[in-house]
């Protein structure tokens, strides 16, 4: 008997999991809490952590899910076919990717990392990050038909340099199917989306952001605008470093 699941079986499960596994929102509720009973940190930091804490506990629901139904994934360190998907964050996002990567890289590599990556893909990445993805139906086969990887992979080692705070989409996007079907699809119908936990995870970054506010604290970025302003990685990632650059 196979250890992998079929696309059948795969569609019965997220009927399932539809049906009778999504989470009440109470886990996300006590890590709001917790977050902000932090009463020594700057509002940034604030922010920063609740961020990190929220795709941590997107994490837990989705553990919790597949121990449920007992699910184990069949994505493995060095696979790395979904990280050529178009990646769609918020700005404020993209920022917390940014200072995360100048944290645990440096700030000077980080600058290169990006520098580098602009460098090399300029022409293509152009192209496939003007796509329209809120109007053109195909965006996203075509943004993956480029073969264009995600500016976070190393692609030397296939591994993601940010990988503790990665978007929700790469949190998300499951494979519990054969692993070759990612070799062998650029879109492979088999993979798990759980893209229903974004709400529970936005709706808590806005929670957290608010009572900051409304208890006379500030923040260094647009609130709301800059979660609410949606762009490929990409570009966000250019224009934070383009920020930095001094003005001749």
């Amino acid at each position: 008997m196979s250890k992998f699941k079929s696309f059948e079986e795969m569609k019965q499960i997220c009927e399932e999991i539809n049906a009778s596994h999504i989470p009440d929102g109470s886990r996300f509720d006590e890590a709001i809490d917790d977050i902000l009973s932090d009463e020594e940190s700057t509002a940034d930091e604030v922010v920063a952590n609740a961020y990190r804490h929220l795709l941590q506990t997107v994490d837990a629901e989705i553990e919790t899910i597949e121990g449920k139904m007992k699910l184990s994934p069949t994505c493995r360190k060095g696979c790395a076919h979904c990280c050529y998907f178009p990646i769609i964050v918020t700005r404020l996002e993209a920022k917390l990717i940014w200072e995360t990567m100048k944290q645990t890289m440096g700030e000077e590599a980080a600058r290169q990392k990006i520098t580098t990556y602009v460098e090399n893909y300029k022409d293509k990445l152009s192209e496939i990050t003007s796509l329209d993805f809120r109007t053109d139906a195909d965006f996203k086969y075509k943004y993956i038909s480029a073969q264009i990887p995600c500016p976070l992979l190393d692609t030397e080692t296939n591994t993601c340099v940010a990988y503790d705070v990665r978007p929700i989409p790469c949190r998300t996007y499951l494979n519990y199917a054969n692993p070759q079907v990612c070799a062998d699809d650029l879109v492979p119908k088999e993979p798990f989306s759980y893209e229903f936990l974004y709400r529970y995870y936005m709706d808590g970054l806005h929670e957290v952001i608010e009572a900051l506010l409304y208890g006379g604290e500030e923040v260094s970025f647009n609130y709301p605008f800059d979660l609410m302003e949606y762009d490929y990685l990409p570009n966000f990632l250019q224009e934070e470093l383009k920020n930095e650059q001094p003005e001749p």
